[in-house]
Protein backbone atom coordinates (compact mmCIF):
# COMPACT_ATOMS: atom_id res chain seq x y z
CA UNK A 1 0.00 0.00 0.00
CA UNK A 2 2.75 2.28 0.45
CA UNK A 3 6.72 2.59 -0.29
CA UNK A 4 8.98 3.05 -3.25
CA UNK A 5 6.30 1.99 -5.63
CA UNK A 6 4.36 4.35 -7.89
CA UNK A 7 0.42 4.58 -7.25
CA UNK A 8 -2.24 4.34 -10.02
CA UNK A 9 -5.32 5.77 -10.32
CA UNK A 10 -9.01 4.22 -11.91
CA UNK A 11 -9.89 5.71 -15.39
CA UNK A 12 -12.91 5.60 -17.86
CA UNK A 13 -12.05 4.20 -21.66
CA UNK A 14 -15.28 6.35 -22.10
CA UNK A 15 -15.05 10.38 -21.25
CA UNK A 16 -18.32 12.19 -20.71
CA UNK A 17 -19.49 14.45 -23.22
CA UNK A 18 -19.05 17.40 -20.98
CA UNK A 19 -15.12 16.53 -21.37
CA UNK A 20 -13.60 17.20 -24.22
CA UNK A 21 -11.62 14.73 -26.19
CA UNK A 22 -8.07 16.89 -25.59
CA UNK A 23 -8.91 16.85 -21.98
CA UNK A 24 -9.34 12.78 -22.49
CA UNK A 25 -5.34 12.52 -24.00
CA UNK A 26 -3.27 15.79 -22.92
CA UNK A 27 -2.21 17.64 -19.78
CA UNK A 28 -3.89 21.01 -18.96
CA UNK A 29 -1.01 23.60 -20.41
CA UNK A 30 -1.35 26.00 -16.72
CA UNK A 31 -3.01 25.29 -13.31
CA UNK A 32 -5.76 27.71 -14.04
CA UNK A 33 -6.61 25.38 -16.48
CA UNK A 34 -6.14 22.46 -15.17
CA UNK A 35 -8.55 23.66 -12.23
CA UNK A 36 -11.23 24.98 -14.46
CA UNK A 37 -11.32 21.56 -15.92
CA UNK A 38 -11.09 20.02 -12.26
CA UNK A 39 -13.68 22.21 -10.74
CA UNK A 40 -16.19 22.48 -13.94
CA UNK A 41 -16.33 26.59 -13.29
CA UNK A 42 -13.53 28.98 -14.44
CA UNK A 43 -10.75 29.45 -12.26
CA UNK A 44 -9.45 33.03 -13.87
CA UNK A 45 -10.07 34.92 -10.37
CA UNK A 46 -6.37 32.73 -9.41
CA UNK A 47 -4.34 34.05 -12.32
CA UNK A 48 -2.04 35.96 -10.12
CA UNK A 49 -1.18 33.40 -7.62
CA UNK A 50 0.79 31.66 -10.07
CA UNK A 51 2.22 34.52 -11.76
CA UNK A 52 5.74 35.17 -11.31
CA UNK A 53 7.94 38.51 -11.29
CA UNK A 54 11.41 39.96 -10.23
CA UNK A 55 8.82 40.86 -6.93
CA UNK A 56 7.76 37.30 -6.25
CA UNK A 57 11.31 35.26 -7.14
CA UNK A 58 12.40 32.36 -5.01
CA UNK A 59 14.94 34.09 -2.37
CA UNK A 60 16.34 30.84 -0.44
CA UNK A 61 15.23 26.78 -0.92
CA UNK A 62 14.96 24.60 2.40
CA UNK A 63 15.24 20.78 1.76
CA UNK A 64 14.99 18.39 5.18
CA UNK A 65 15.29 14.77 5.27
CA UNK A 66 13.85 13.65 8.27
CA UNK A 67 13.72 10.26 10.22
CA UNK A 68 12.61 8.79 13.16
CA UNK A 69 13.41 4.81 14.33
CA UNK A 70 9.44 4.61 15.80
CA UNK A 71 8.01 5.08 12.62
CA UNK A 72 6.89 0.88 12.03
CA UNK A 73 7.13 0.97 8.12
CA UNK A 74 6.38 -2.52 7.65
CA UNK A 75 3.26 -3.44 5.42
CA UNK A 76 3.43 -7.33 4.99
CA UNK A 77 4.61 -10.18 6.23
CA UNK A 78 6.33 -11.09 2.91
CA UNK A 79 8.38 -7.74 3.11
CA UNK A 80 11.17 -7.21 5.95
CA UNK A 81 10.70 -3.17 7.61
CA UNK A 82 11.35 -0.22 5.78
CA UNK A 83 13.18 3.11 6.80
CA UNK A 84 10.90 5.78 6.47
CA UNK A 85 12.41 9.62 5.30
CA UNK A 86 10.07 12.53 5.45
CA UNK A 87 11.52 14.82 2.81
CA UNK A 88 10.25 18.35 3.24
CA UNK A 89 10.48 21.52 0.51
CA UNK A 90 10.67 25.19 1.91
CA UNK A 91 10.51 27.53 -0.89
CA UNK A 92 10.54 31.05 -0.06
CA UNK A 93 9.86 34.15 -2.21
CA UNK A 94 10.71 37.79 -1.74
CA UNK A 95 6.75 38.74 -1.54
CA UNK A 96 7.16 37.12 1.90
CA UNK A 97 5.63 34.14 0.93
CA UNK A 98 6.34 30.24 1.19
CA UNK A 99 5.39 26.87 -0.18
CA UNK A 100 6.07 23.89 1.73
CA UNK A 101 5.70 19.92 0.48
CA UNK A 102 6.72 16.80 2.39
CA UNK A 103 6.84 13.33 0.35
CA UNK A 104 8.05 10.12 1.77
CA UNK A 105 10.53 7.42 1.04
CA UNK A 106 11.77 4.15 2.08
CA UNK A 107 14.68 2.20 1.98
CA UNK A 108 15.83 -1.17 3.53
CA UNK A 109 19.43 -0.35 4.58
CA UNK A 110 19.14 2.45 6.86
CA UNK A 111 17.95 5.95 6.26
CA UNK A 112 19.06 7.84 3.91
CA UNK A 113 19.19 11.83 1.57
CA UNK A 114 18.89 10.33 -1.60
CA UNK A 115 15.64 11.46 -2.22
CA UNK A 116 17.11 15.16 -1.32
CA UNK A 117 20.36 14.77 -3.42
CA UNK A 118 17.98 14.22 -6.59
CA UNK A 119 15.90 17.17 -5.29
CA UNK A 120 18.47 19.47 -5.08
CA UNK A 121 19.27 19.14 -8.80
CA UNK A 122 15.59 19.83 -9.53
CA UNK A 123 15.66 22.68 -7.99
CA UNK A 124 18.49 24.39 -9.59
CA UNK A 125 16.25 23.98 -12.50
CA UNK A 126 13.39 25.49 -10.95
CA UNK A 127 15.42 28.67 -10.05
CA UNK A 128 16.04 29.02 -13.59
CA UNK A 129 12.31 28.49 -14.75
CA UNK A 130 10.96 31.89 -14.18
CA UNK A 131 7.62 30.15 -13.43
CA UNK A 132 5.77 29.50 -10.20
CA UNK A 133 2.81 27.51 -12.43
CA UNK A 134 3.17 24.18 -11.30
CA UNK A 135 1.68 22.70 -14.66
CA UNK A 136 3.92 24.83 -16.68
CA UNK A 137 7.06 23.76 -14.15
CA UNK A 138 6.27 19.90 -14.57
CA UNK A 139 6.34 20.28 -18.39
CA UNK A 140 9.70 21.96 -18.33
CA UNK A 141 11.23 19.69 -15.92
CA UNK A 142 10.07 16.96 -17.98
CA UNK A 143 11.93 18.01 -20.80
CA UNK A 144 15.03 19.55 -19.02
CA UNK A 145 15.33 16.01 -16.76
CA UNK A 146 13.06 13.06 -18.00
CA UNK A 147 14.67 10.73 -15.31
CA UNK A 148 13.47 12.49 -12.43
CA UNK A 149 11.73 10.32 -10.26
CA UNK A 150 7.72 10.91 -9.39
CA UNK A 151 8.48 11.83 -5.92
CA UNK A 152 10.80 14.19 -6.67
CA UNK A 153 8.30 16.02 -9.17
CA UNK A 154 5.97 15.63 -6.46
CA UNK A 155 7.94 17.56 -3.94
CA UNK A 156 8.16 20.76 -5.88
CA UNK A 157 4.81 20.28 -7.40
CA UNK A 158 3.00 20.08 -4.14
CA UNK A 159 5.39 23.42 -2.57
CA UNK A 160 4.01 25.37 -5.83
CA UNK A 161 0.28 24.65 -5.23
CA UNK A 162 0.77 25.48 -1.38
CA UNK A 163 3.03 28.88 -2.54
CA UNK A 164 -0.46 29.59 -4.82
CA UNK A 165 -2.95 28.59 -2.37
CA UNK A 166 -0.96 30.63 0.03
CA UNK A 167 -1.12 34.27 -1.74
CA UNK A 168 -4.92 33.19 -2.68
CA UNK A 169 -5.36 33.05 1.62
CA UNK A 170 -6.84 29.77 0.81
CA UNK A 171 -6.57 26.98 2.00
CA UNK A 172 -5.64 24.55 -0.91
CA UNK A 173 -8.90 22.53 -0.72
CA UNK A 174 -10.78 25.76 -1.45
CA UNK A 175 -8.49 26.98 -4.15
CA UNK A 176 -9.45 23.02 -5.68
CA UNK A 177 -13.22 23.81 -5.49
CA UNK A 178 -14.09 22.53 -1.98
CA UNK A 179 -17.12 19.76 -1.75
CA UNK A 180 -16.68 19.33 1.96
CA UNK A 181 -14.57 19.95 4.76
CA UNK A 182 -14.62 16.97 6.92
CA UNK A 183 -14.47 13.26 6.04
CA UNK A 184 -15.04 9.54 7.22
CA UNK A 185 -11.78 8.43 8.25
CA UNK A 186 -10.18 4.61 9.01
CA UNK A 187 -7.15 3.26 11.36
CA UNK A 188 -4.70 1.80 8.55
CA UNK A 189 -2.91 -0.35 11.00
CA UNK A 190 0.57 -1.77 10.15
CA UNK A 191 2.00 -5.76 10.30
CA UNK A 192 2.26 -7.33 13.67
CA UNK A 193 3.51 -10.54 14.10
CA UNK A 194 0.81 -12.47 16.01
CA UNK A 195 -3.20 -12.40 16.14
CA UNK A 196 -3.57 -11.09 19.48
CA UNK A 197 -2.12 -7.83 18.60
CA UNK A 198 -4.05 -7.25 15.70
CA UNK A 199 -7.32 -7.52 17.99
CA UNK A 200 -5.64 -5.72 20.94
CA UNK A 201 -5.06 -2.70 18.37
CA UNK A 202 -8.86 -3.00 17.21
CA UNK A 203 -9.55 -2.03 20.59
CA UNK A 204 -6.98 0.39 21.11
CA UNK A 205 -7.82 2.25 18.06
CA UNK A 206 -11.61 2.21 18.91
CA UNK A 207 -10.98 4.40 21.46
CA UNK A 208 -9.87 7.36 19.36
CA UNK A 209 -13.37 7.03 17.70
CA UNK A 210 -12.62 4.34 14.63
CA UNK A 211 -14.98 1.84 13.79
CA UNK A 212 -13.34 1.03 10.53
CA UNK A 213 -10.07 -0.74 10.28
CA UNK A 214 -7.81 -1.93 7.53
CA UNK A 215 -5.25 -4.40 8.23
CA UNK A 216 -1.95 -5.41 6.88
CA UNK A 217 -1.34 -8.99 7.01
CA UNK A 218 0.75 -11.88 6.14
CA UNK A 219 0.47 -12.99 2.52
CA UNK A 220 0.25 -16.41 3.45
CA UNK A 221 -3.41 -18.14 2.69
CA UNK A 222 -3.67 -19.93 6.06
CA UNK A 223 -2.37 -17.20 8.99
CA UNK A 224 -4.53 -15.01 6.81
CA UNK A 225 -7.63 -16.97 6.82
CA UNK A 226 -7.41 -17.51 11.11
CA UNK A 227 -6.73 -14.13 11.36
CA UNK A 228 -10.18 -13.31 9.24
CA UNK A 229 -11.97 -15.88 10.91
CA UNK A 230 -10.66 -14.40 14.58
CA UNK A 231 -12.07 -11.24 13.53
CA UNK A 232 -15.40 -12.08 12.85
CA UNK A 233 -15.50 -13.95 15.59
CA UNK A 234 -14.30 -11.70 18.15
CA UNK A 235 -16.10 -8.43 16.77
CA UNK A 236 -19.17 -10.18 15.32
CA UNK A 237 -21.76 -7.98 17.25
CA UNK A 238 -19.43 -5.00 17.31
CA UNK A 239 -20.28 -1.46 15.04
CA UNK A 240 -16.87 -2.21 13.65
CA UNK A 241 -15.89 -3.15 9.56
CA UNK A 242 -12.62 -3.85 8.12
CA UNK A 243 -10.23 -3.99 5.14
CA UNK A 244 -7.94 -6.50 4.20
CA UNK A 245 -4.56 -4.78 2.22
CA UNK A 246 -2.44 -8.16 0.63
CA UNK A 247 0.27 -6.00 -0.91
CA UNK A 248 -0.54 -8.27 -4.13
CA UNK A 249 0.63 -11.57 -2.56
CA UNK A 250 -1.84 -14.13 -3.34
CA UNK A 251 -2.35 -16.21 -6.28
CA UNK A 252 -5.80 -15.87 -7.80
CA UNK A 253 -7.33 -19.22 -6.00
CA UNK A 254 -5.75 -17.97 -3.08
CA UNK A 255 -7.57 -14.56 -3.56
CA UNK A 256 -10.53 -16.25 -4.24
CA UNK A 257 -10.24 -18.74 -0.90
CA UNK A 258 -9.72 -15.70 1.48
CA UNK A 259 -12.19 -13.46 -0.32
CA UNK A 260 -15.34 -15.67 0.46
CA UNK A 261 -13.97 -16.17 4.23
CA UNK A 262 -14.15 -12.20 4.15
CA UNK A 263 -17.78 -12.40 2.46
CA UNK A 264 -18.96 -13.90 5.70
CA UNK A 265 -19.30 -10.76 6.70
CA UNK A 266 -17.94 -7.71 8.91
CA UNK A 267 -15.19 -6.98 5.59
CA UNK A 268 -16.29 -4.99 3.07
CA UNK A 269 -12.79 -4.02 1.26
CA UNK A 270 -9.96 -5.99 -0.55
CA UNK A 271 -7.39 -4.37 -1.58
CA UNK A 272 -4.17 -5.81 -3.80
CA UNK A 273 -5.19 -9.67 -3.51
CA UNK A 274 -3.22 -9.86 -6.97
CA UNK A 275 -0.54 -7.96 -9.20
CA UNK A 276 -2.33 -4.81 -10.62
CA UNK A 277 -1.40 -6.13 -13.95
CA UNK A 278 -3.90 -9.37 -13.91
CA UNK A 279 -6.67 -7.50 -15.12
CA UNK A 280 -8.83 -10.68 -15.88
CA UNK A 281 -7.94 -11.75 -12.94
CA UNK A 282 -9.01 -8.80 -11.20
CA UNK A 283 -12.76 -9.49 -13.10
CA UNK A 284 -13.11 -12.49 -11.94
CA UNK A 285 -12.62 -12.03 -8.44
CA UNK A 286 -14.85 -8.79 -8.92
CA UNK A 287 -17.38 -11.13 -10.41
CA UNK A 288 -17.15 -13.90 -7.76
CA UNK A 289 -16.67 -12.01 -4.62
CA UNK A 290 -19.28 -9.55 -2.74
CA UNK A 291 -16.40 -8.13 -1.06
CA UNK A 292 -15.16 -4.46 -2.87
CA UNK A 293 -11.67 -4.98 -5.00
CA UNK A 294 -9.34 -2.33 -5.20
CA UNK A 295 -5.99 -2.69 -6.80
CA UNK A 296 -2.69 -1.63 -4.99
CA UNK A 297 -1.71 0.61 -8.04
CA UNK A 298 2.14 1.11 -7.31
CA UNK A 299 3.81 0.41 -10.65
CA UNK A 300 1.39 0.99 -13.35
CA UNK A 301 -1.19 4.09 -13.53
CA UNK A 302 -0.53 5.29 -16.91
CA UNK A 303 -3.98 6.91 -18.64
CA UNK A 304 -3.52 3.68 -21.34
CA UNK A 305 -3.32 0.47 -18.34
CA UNK A 306 -6.27 2.48 -16.30
CA UNK A 307 -8.29 2.16 -19.39
CA UNK A 308 -7.74 -1.00 -20.14
CA UNK A 309 -8.99 -1.82 -16.50
CA UNK A 310 -12.07 0.29 -16.77
CA UNK A 311 -12.61 -1.71 -20.22
CA UNK A 312 -12.14 -5.16 -18.37
CA UNK A 313 -14.26 -4.27 -15.58
CA UNK A 314 -11.20 -4.92 -12.94
CA UNK A 315 -12.14 -2.55 -10.35
CA UNK A 316 -14.59 -1.38 -7.49
CA UNK A 317 -12.65 1.12 -7.23
CA UNK A 318 -9.52 3.08 -7.71
CA UNK A 319 -6.58 4.51 -6.03
CA UNK A 320 -3.41 6.35 -5.97
CA UNK A 321 -1.17 8.69 -4.22
CA UNK A 322 -0.34 12.33 -4.88
CA UNK A 323 3.34 12.01 -3.25
CA UNK A 324 3.78 9.05 -5.54
CA UNK A 325 2.30 9.86 -8.99
CA UNK A 326 4.35 13.16 -9.37
CA UNK A 327 2.24 15.57 -7.11
CA UNK A 328 -1.24 17.55 -7.50
CA UNK A 329 -1.47 18.68 -10.92
CA UNK A 330 -0.79 14.96 -11.89
CA UNK A 331 -3.81 13.62 -9.30
CA UNK A 332 -6.24 16.36 -10.73
CA UNK A 333 -5.33 15.19 -14.15
CA UNK A 334 -6.49 11.70 -13.21
CA UNK A 335 -9.16 12.95 -11.38
CA UNK A 336 -10.73 14.45 -14.05
CA UNK A 337 -10.91 11.38 -15.96
CA UNK A 338 -12.13 9.16 -13.32
CA UNK A 339 -14.65 11.73 -12.29
CA UNK A 340 -15.55 11.43 -15.67
CA UNK A 341 -16.72 7.97 -15.68
CA UNK A 342 -18.27 8.20 -12.02
CA UNK A 343 -15.19 6.17 -10.87
CA UNK A 344 -14.60 6.40 -6.98
CA UNK A 345 -11.18 7.16 -6.54
CA UNK A 346 -9.73 6.19 -2.90
CA UNK A 347 -6.51 8.45 -2.72
CA UNK A 348 -4.17 6.99 -0.35
CA UNK A 349 -2.69 9.09 2.67
CA UNK A 350 -0.54 7.27 4.01
CA UNK A 351 2.62 8.86 5.53
CA UNK A 352 3.66 11.99 7.65
CA UNK A 353 1.57 14.67 8.12
CA UNK A 354 2.43 16.69 5.22
CA UNK A 355 2.05 13.55 2.88
CA UNK A 356 -1.49 12.56 4.50
CA UNK A 357 -2.79 17.01 4.61
CA UNK A 358 -2.01 17.30 0.68
CA UNK A 359 -3.99 14.36 -0.02
CA UNK A 360 -6.71 15.10 2.13
CA UNK A 361 -7.13 18.33 0.55
CA UNK A 362 -7.61 16.52 -3.13
CA UNK A 363 -10.38 14.10 -1.38
CA UNK A 364 -11.97 16.97 -0.02
CA UNK A 365 -12.39 18.95 -3.50
CA UNK A 366 -13.22 15.13 -5.12
CA UNK A 367 -16.67 14.17 -3.53
CA UNK A 368 -15.90 10.49 -5.18
CA UNK A 369 -13.35 9.68 -2.13
CA UNK A 370 -14.72 7.59 0.20
CA UNK A 371 -12.41 7.36 3.29
CA UNK A 372 -9.25 8.72 4.29
CA UNK A 373 -6.36 6.95 5.57
CA UNK A 374 -5.42 7.51 9.03
CA UNK A 375 -1.94 5.78 9.19
CA UNK A 376 -1.32 4.32 13.01
CA UNK A 377 0.38 4.78 15.40
CA UNK A 378 -0.68 8.25 14.88
CA UNK A 379 1.25 10.41 16.92
CA UNK A 380 4.42 8.71 15.20
CA UNK A 381 4.00 10.33 11.83
CA UNK A 382 3.09 14.19 13.55
CA UNK A 383 7.13 14.16 14.33
CA UNK A 384 7.72 17.91 14.03
CA UNK A 385 4.72 19.51 12.98
CA UNK A 386 2.63 21.95 15.42
CA UNK A 387 -0.27 21.09 14.23
CA UNK A 388 0.01 17.58 13.05
CA UNK A 389 -3.33 16.11 14.16
CA UNK A 390 -5.71 16.07 11.67
CA UNK A 391 -8.70 13.74 13.43
CA UNK A 392 -11.60 14.63 15.18
CA UNK A 393 -13.10 11.49 16.57
CA UNK A 394 -12.99 8.95 13.47
CA UNK A 395 -13.43 11.81 10.87
CA UNK A 396 -10.71 13.79 9.32
CA UNK A 397 -11.01 17.59 9.55
CA UNK A 398 -9.35 20.43 7.17
CA UNK A 399 -7.08 23.04 9.11
CA UNK A 400 -7.90 26.27 8.76
CA UNK A 401 -4.95 27.94 7.60
CA UNK A 402 -4.09 29.03 3.40
CA UNK A 403 -2.24 26.26 1.37
CA UNK A 404 -1.34 23.12 2.80
CA UNK A 405 -2.32 24.56 6.84
CA UNK A 406 0.30 22.63 8.26
CA UNK A 407 2.42 24.58 10.73
CA UNK A 408 6.00 23.25 10.86
CA UNK A 409 8.19 23.47 13.41
CA UNK A 410 11.63 23.71 11.88
CA UNK A 411 13.83 23.91 14.47
CA UNK A 412 12.52 20.65 15.53
CA UNK A 413 13.04 18.68 12.62
CA UNK A 414 17.26 18.94 13.96
CA UNK A 415 16.03 16.59 16.76
CA UNK A 416 14.99 13.81 14.14
CA UNK A 417 17.01 10.28 14.96
CA UNK A 418 18.57 10.93 11.19
CA UNK A 419 18.49 14.66 9.89
CA UNK A 420 20.13 15.95 6.90
CA UNK A 421 19.77 19.60 5.50
CA UNK A 422 20.65 21.65 2.46
CA UNK A 423 19.70 25.02 1.84
CA UNK A 424 20.10 27.61 -0.88
CA UNK A 425 20.44 31.36 -1.11
CA UNK A 426 19.80 33.70 -3.58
Amino acid sequence: MIFKRSMTALFSLLIAPNISSSLANEYSSSAVELLSAFSGKSALQYEAAFQFSKDTRIISIDIHAVGMENVTAQYSGQEGAYHEVNNILRIKTADGFEGVSGVDTYYQDGFSDAHMQELQKAVDDLITFSSFDPVEVSLMLKRSRPNLSHEARASIDIALWDLAARRSGLPLYELLGATRNSMESYASLPFYKSLPEYVAAVREYAKLGFTIFKFHVWGSIEEDLRLVELIQQTFANSPYSFMVDLESAYTFEEAIRLGKQMDEGLFFWFEAPIADGELEQYHQLKKRLSVAIIPAGYNIYSREFIRQGIEADAWDAGRFDSTVVGGISEALELLIIANAAKISIDIQSWGHTLAQVVNLHLMLANERTRYFEAPMPKNVFEFGMNNGNLLDNSRVVAPKWPGLGIIVDWDHLATADFHSKTTIDL
